[in-house]
């Protein structure tokens, strides 16, 4: 996958993106599967006071109505497409033609040559440093820019090309893991209890998750539940 294949990732999957961050959390990772098993009685203890507690008036935090956590990935990969850009712009993006001053509209020339300088410096083509600026604005005009469409630029070098693949590769990396799309691996606080070693849970890419110890190399899957 190139660099701009990850681009386009980032523009078609934003949407995705914001509607998973409009609802609230309904999973999270790593996945529970039998793990709860190797808590200890406080723990078991806490977690069903935990659950118990639906009462909408009781004291503590409550449910945030917006995934948190994908608005922060949002705003992590906006922040990286748009610096990238500003500084991509600043170094390819050729500055608009200047017209001349000091002649009326009546001189045929210096009003061609204002028109032109307005339709070069609102050419669609062009990065815009102010204004509206999105993640899918940024991502595909770093694409455009990767695949040397024409415009008021100059074709990258290879430095420019490898910056932008880095942002690129981050942001979808993000969307992937974010979507469950990406395979993940993250420790567990609990030892494996046979052997006491370090557990590991891997999933999180659509199938299914699997508990295994770095040690004694035993793994656990989640039994399929009967259906109804």
């Amino acid at each position: 996958m190139t660099a701009a294949d990850d681009l386009d990732t980032i523009t078609e999957r934003w949407t995705t993106l914001q509607e998973r961050a409009g609802t609230r959390p309904t999973t999270t990772w790593p996945p529970a599967m039998g793990i709860t098993r190797l808590l200890t009685e406080e723990e078991r203890a806490a977690q069903a006071a935990e659950r118990a507690d639906t009462n909408p008036d009781a004291p503590g935090p409550r449910p945030a109505p917006v995934d948190v956590n994908v608005l922060d990935v949002m705003t992590t990969i906006e922040t990286g497409l748009i610096t990238a850009a500003d500084w991509l712009a600043s170094r390819v993006q050729r500055p608009a033609f200047k017209a001349p001053t000091g002649h009326g509209w009546s001189d045929d020339v210096h009003r061609a040559a204002v028109l032109l300088a307005a339709k070069d410096a609102a050419d669609p083509r062009r990065w815009q440093y102010t204004g509206q600026r999105t993640a899918p604005d940024a991502a595909e005009w770093l694409a455009l820019r990767l695949r040397d469409q024409p415009g008021p630029f100059r074709k990258l070098d290879e430095a420019e090309r490898q910056a932008v693949a880095e942002v690129a590769a981050a942001g979808a990396e993000l969307i992937r893991k974010t979507l469950g799309d990406a395979r993940r691996r993250e420790a567990v606080p609990h030892p494996c209890p046979p052997c006491g070693g370090q557990l590991v849970v891997e999933g999180g890419d659509g199938a299914p998750p699997v508990l295994l110890c770095e040690d004694c190399g035993r793994t656990w899957t989640e039994a399929p539940s009967d259906a109804a």
